[in-house]
């Protein structure tokens, strides 16, 4: 019933401002329109609180940090030395994109004197031992294996000062152990802390479903909707909320196959790039190319049409033979073969072409046709096709069912994309909610009629251990 009222409607539109048409030479109104890409981004900031981390730290982070042997203090001073984590670490944002950590530990050792004094060798050993409540910072990042990576490392104060006076000898610890404990606390944090928290697996999938085919019907005819993904994006951000916000973004471009579904092999992940769009905290922007192909629309229409009689007024009936469609320029060409019967009158015969660019009705989430130009090739003039124009309410009916519904479309697409957008992995699971999707631009190819619906919306994060929704950076 749609393609029925489609043609009448044109057919009798058509005669309101008639024009030479030739369908072997297309015409352009304005320069030729070159097909777009079809992009797709994704943008997501998982949003890892602190005190997650912080418990990762706590678990992994182990009891001894350091232990050496005969350190050299000075000339003729040796020490035996221990540090030991003593509690419960603590973590917070400190403002400049950045994290400082509270490690409350314990040094202890024996200061081992050898000198000579007086022409005497003296050797003594003198135990020691200190609480510290050093602070030490230092900047998280993705690294490339999908870890988090601790960058740019320093104790910022012991706490205390580790100047000490042992018979009269002023030691100073910091410069003897600083760049020591420093490298074992960017092991400790790194290996059996920070770094345990892996988004590897979570990337994976994500850039495995990023591209996987979805499956669109158009009547008896499958279309498969599938993204080749390029690029993989990450930036890091310490919240003012106490949280580690990873932005992570994927670009793709996007393709339709008619018919059967495409073989899906994703490639390996690329290397890692900086993700210039850390200011988008949470965006889904995919465009969607639906291609309806000529041949789909002449098996309708000629299944529909071919051989029904159209009352045109009391005496005449109008009686398609044979529907093609084909590109004409930057708009749409339907070819009509008919027969006009009229009651005690000779049948006409002749071919009826029709020019239309097809737009979008947001209100009726249908293609409506605009800019129509029309031709007829027969040997008779419809004599009364002016009193045909005269049957408003006629004609109104048949410009309210004039339309192409392209909701069930989109309902459809909106439905895949909610499906589709659910990953679980063991660190986290993602769905993607509030989808919307709309008609973005309509182009004419050689070959189909090509739909680009834009599909927005957001994803949810649910952290495994936490228990806990994370909502575009905010818990529910």
């Amino acid at each position: 019933m749609i393609y029925r009222s489609l043609i009448i409607f044109l057919f009798f539109c058509a005669f309101i401002s008639c024009k030479k048409i030739n369908p072997d030479k297309p015409t352009f109104k304005g320069d030729p329109v070159s097909l777009p890409k079809a992009v797709s981004k994704i943008n997501v900031p998982l949003e890892i609180p602190l005190s997650y981390i912080e418990d990762h730290l706590n678990n992994g982070v182990k009891e001894l940090l350091y232990e050496e042997k005969d350190l050299s203090v000075s000339n003729g001073l040796f020490t035996d030395i221990s540090v030991f984590r003593t509690g419960k670490i603590s973590l917070l944002g400190n403002g400049n994109n950045s994290l400082s950590i509270k490690l409350p530990m314990r040094l202890e050792g024996n200061l081992k004197i050898e000198k000579k004094i007086f022409g005497q060798m003296i050797s003594t050993s003198i135990p020691y031992e200190e609480t510290l409540l050093p602070e030490v910072s230092f900047s998280p990042e993705v690294g490339k294996n999908w870890d988090i990576s601790i960058n740019n490392l320093q104790i910022e104060s012991w706490g205390r000062s580790l100047q000490y006076n042992f018979m009269g000898f002023t030691i100073d610890f910091d410069p003897i152990i600083r760049t020591r404990i420093e490298n074992i606390l960017n092991n400790q944090l790194s290996s059996n802390g920070v770094s345990r928290i892996s988004f590897k697996e979570a990337v994976e999938k994500t850039w495995e479903a990023y591209g996987e085919p979805m499956k669109i019907e158009q009547g008896n005819v499958d279309a498969y909707i599938y993204t080749i993904p390029h690029k993989v994006k990450v930036s890091e951000k310490v919240t003012s909320d106490q949280k580690l916000q990873i932005n992570i973004g994927l670009e793709g471009e996007v393709f339709t196959q008619i018919g059967e579904r495409p073989n899906f092999n994703p490639s390996p992940l690329p290397a890692v790039l900086y993700n210039e769009d850390e200011d988008i905290l949470n965006q889904i922007s995919i465009t969607l190319p639906l291609a309806i192909t000529y041949n789909t629309l002449d098996q309708y229409l000629n299944q529909e049409l071919v051989g029904k009689a159209f009352k045109l007024d009391g005496k005449t009936n109008l009686i398609p033979k044979e529907l093609t469609t084909q590109s004409f320029g930057d708009r749409a060409l339907l070819k009509m073969a008919f027969t006009v019967k009229r009651t005690d009158k000779k049948d006409l015969k002749g071919e009826l072409f029709l020019v239309g660019k097809p737009t979008y009705d947001m209100k009726s989430e249908a293609i409506v046709f605009e800019d129509i130009d029309f031709d007829i090739n027969t040997k008779s003039i419809l004599a009364n096709s002016a009193n045909w124009l005269k049957q408003r309410q006629f004609l109104d009916e048949i410009k309210k069912h004039a339309v192409y519904p392209i909701g069930p479309y989109i309902k459809e697409a909106r439905l895949q994309l909610q499906e589709q957008g659910y990953i679980n992995t063991d660190f986290a699971s993602f769905r993607v909610k509030n989808t919307e999707l709309d008609v973005n631009d309509i182009y004419i190819t050689e070959d189909d009629i090509r739909l680009y619906l834009k599909a927005t919306g957001q994803m949810e994060v649910r952290l495994k251990e936490s228990n806990v929704f994370w909502n575009a950076g905010s818990p529910e």
